[in-house]
């Protein structure tokens, strides 16, 4: 049902301002954000509504009686039409009232909620080898939200927010954080769960003799590192317990302020070390020996069939679902007729299934697409000749028409870019950085001469020519190569390699130029500009063959600068550099298209004031099912 890698977040981004309260308006919207998605909606994208948005609640006192009546819009499909409609919801209170929908976490749901034996959600899922998420979340991607809760999440408006922690505090030259687990947290077993669960649980991540392929997104944290090779006992790493519910992380070196932003990761869960202590390899292995920390409990696992969660009835968390059963398909052949008949509620749309949604009437209304925290882009191998030659990569970086890229050759499936960050990032500054690359065919010649190659020849009048390898067939990268050609006279030898390869290439730095994409991991720029971008450490993954002193200088700075302003200030410099120095030509920012049934409702909006179904977030349980779902759902129990 999701798309992109570890079934990427999902949300609705459009640009239809007037449909939604002043409030929500006053408190999420800012000049740019405007301008951003109103680039976005300019683009042809298009939004259908499928939520319901809270006009206006009126009580009225009737002698003994007590009208409660809500007024909202929705989306409702009428003789195979959808149409938007006003429904007036309306129950009514005597001296023996109408009991309210409370779910086993005390969550009282909306007038609209269906019954709770009727709010359960259909989905899909991957098999799982295992389901010890803070040990590799690809392995155990399907108890990733269901059974897993980080001490920290990310809200609607991708602010930080308590889960199952309840506060964090950076330290002084942000050297360490200190957090504090929720009050009264339990495992789904009844246990505590306390600071020495996770204490635990990075040595558990750093654990040497298990497969914890994830292990160095945490290496900023003290000893994570050396534990991970064999160097320190598990003891020595840097997570100290300060008391029953209170863990202090300690940095590695310089300061770790991205370490709060870090934690909202969704493989930063804990591990019960009352459990995995005693079996690290297997205790999350079946259903009886794994246990939660999330508002949802295992409850069923019919391996390559389905996978059934109930509510933790010990989760006493901020997070507590609507939804009371979720129901999960196993890889799931034909999502794409699976979500016509009703089998599944949301699903994420490719390219192929995307056309056909477009062109249908009576589909097209229930369309959702939101942006992805993606960044695709032409690397060349600026460490070597003759890309070592920063005009040369400037000419490049100008010559290549960004638009007809996203809106023809990809089918306005993306949104065009010109740096790494995409919007709605922090630090994202694309308006000012734009000038650097932007299309420009002039300039591109001016600066090609400028390097030595007029007309792509050298002063010989030899032909310059380059290395392309594609990872497989890629449009995007034929379409650069037709742009440069045409329009800076350079010609390519073209090298297709199969995916195994070209990734170990990749890794290695050995193509000239390719066409790829990077995906945030957890929503900070130390992670899209340090992970990816860093000269080659331990800290970054070397992956591109690009290095700039100056750049790195700013990322080590802004690891020490606890102010939240001033370290973006110093994120915004540091992509300034990448950027102009061309460490790449950015191309486009990644869009996730879905479609949902309109049953599915209760999302809150984000900045935008649309509705936000972020896959791996808390919109899964602000989601509750509508009280006309059997009305789609009639072949369901």
């Amino acid at each position: 049902m999701l798309t992109s890698r570890l079934q990427r977040p999902l949300s609705v981004f459009a640009g239809f301002w007037e449909q939604q309260e002043d409030s929500v308006r006053k408190r999420a919207m800012s000049r740019r954000n405007f301008v951003r998605a109103a680039s976005l909606a300019t683009a042809g994208l298009a939004l259908g509504a499928c939520s319901e948005t809270i006009v206006e609640t009126v009580e009225v006192v009737k002698e003994v009686q007590k009208v409660v009546t809500q007024v909202v819009q929705e989306t409702v499909i009428v003789e195979g039409e959808a149409k938007e409609v006003t429904k007036v919801v309306e129950k009514v209170a005597t001296s023996t009232p109408v009991p309210a929908i409370v779910t086993a976490q005390g969550r009282v749901l909306p007038l609209d909620a269906a019954p709770l034996e009727r709010q359960v959600t259909y989905g899909t899922c991957a098999e799982s080898r295992h389901l010890d998420v803070a040990r590799d979340i690809y392995s155990a991607t399907a108890a990733l939200n269901w059974g897993a809760e980080p001490p920290l999440r990310r809200n609607e408006l991708q602010e930080l927010v308590a889960a199952g922690c309840e506060a964090w505090t950076v330290g002084p030259d942000a050297k360490y954080v200190d957090f504090t687990v929720r009050q009264g947290a339990k495992w789904s077993d009844g246990t505590p769960l306390t600071a020495d669960d996770w204490v635990f649980t990075f040595q558990h991540m750093s654990d040497p003799d298990l497969d914890t392929p994830f292990a160095y997104f945490f290496f900023d944290i003290k000893g994570m590192s050396a534990h991970k090779n064999g160097q320190i006992p598990a003891e020595e790493v840097g997570v100290e317990k300060i008391d029953d519910r209170t863990f202090r992380v300690h940095a590695e070196r310089g300061g770790i302020p991205h370490i709060p932003a870090l934690l909202a990761y969704q493989a930063s869960t804990p591990a019960p070390k009352h459990l995995a202590e005693k079996d690290p390899a297997h205790w999350a292995d079946d259903v009886q020996g794994f246990v939660s920390s999330g508002p949802y409990s295992l409850v069923k696992w019919e391996h390559n069939r389905t996978m059934e969660w109930e509510l933790n009835p010990y989760y006493n968390g901020p997070h507590k679902a609507g939804c009371v059963k979720v129901v999960n398909y196993i890889n799931l052949g034909d999502s794409w007729n699976a979500w016509l008949d009703k089998e599944i509620d949301i699903i994420g749309l490719g390219q192929a299934e995307l056309q056909m949604i477009r062109s249908d009437a009576k589909l097209n209304p229930l369309l959702q697409f939101f942006p992805n925290f993606q960044t695709c882009f032409f690397n060349m191998k600026a460490t070597e000749p003759p890309l070592d030659n920063l005009q040369l990569r400037q000419a490049i970086a100008h010559a290549i028409d960004r638009e007809t890229l996203a809106y023809q050759v990809q089918q306005g499936t993306v949104s065009i870019g010109h740096a790494m960050l995409p919007p709605g990032y922090p630090a994202w500054n694309e308006d000012e950085l734009k000038p650097l690359q932007v299309f420009d065919v002039e300039q591109a010649r001016q600066l090609l001469s400028a390097a030595g190659y007029p007309d792509g020849k050298d002063a010989d009048g030899k032909q310059l020519t380059l290395d392309m390898y594609p990872n497989g067939r890629q449009p995007q990268l034929e379409f650069i190569q037709q742009q440069l050609e045409n329009n800076l006279g350079l010609a390519f030898n073209v090298y297709p390699q199969e995916n195994t390869v070209w990734r170990k290439m990749r890794s290695e730095k050995q193509m000239q130029m390719f066409y790829g994409c990077c995906e945030y991991d957890y929503i900070d720029p130390a992670n899209l500009l340090g992970t990816y971008w860093r000269s080659v450490d331990e800290r970054g993954s070397g992956s591109y063959p690009w290095t700039n002193a100056e750049f790195d200088a700013l990322l080590d700075k802004a690891s020490t600068i606890s102010d939240p302003e001033e370290r973006i200030e110093t994120y915004k410099a540091a992509e300034r550099i990448l950027v102009g120095e061309v460490g790449a030509v950015f191309l486009t920012h990644g869009l996730i298209f879905q479609a949902a049934w309109p049953y599915i409702t209760g999302i809150r909006p984000d900045v935008t004031g649309n509705p936000n179904f972020r896959g791996l977030d808390i919109s899964r349980f602000q989601m509750y099912i509508r009280d006309d779902v059997d009305q789609y759902r009639k072949d369901k129990p």
